[in-house]
């Protein structure tokens, strides 16, 4: 960052330098929820795909990312964040989710 807070690069330099890569991210989330949303639900799973926690905080951020509001990556992390403070009683055993558990 320069003093003033600007990044070194103007806007058409960011954009010619990131925009591929972006694309390329964008599309990888597209193909991903496309996956989700024709992969059959396992047994006593809800069929609909954003009954899923992980699945819904994706949606959720893609929506911040997009709002037009600054700091778009600060606030996404925040909504992924647990903001819970008491340890767990005990480990449910299963790898890290990525996003808190809403049910």
């Amino acid at each position: 960052m320069q003093p003033d807070g600007l990044p070194p690069l103007d806007r058409e330099q960011l954009i010619q330098l990131g925009f591929i890569e972006a694309r390329g991210r964008v599309l990888d989330i597209a193909a991903f929820l496309d996956r989700v949303q024709r992969a059959a639900s396992a047994p006593g799973v809800p069929a609909d795909a954003l009954a899923d926690d992980r699945v819904r905080a994706l949606c959720e951020a893609m929506r911040l990312a997009l709002d037009g509001q600054p700091e778009r990556a600060r606030r996404i992390l925040e909504h992924w964040s647990d903001a819970t403070t008491d340890p767990a009683a005990h480990a449910d055993g299963k790898a890290a989710r990525g996003v808190p558990r809403t049910a």
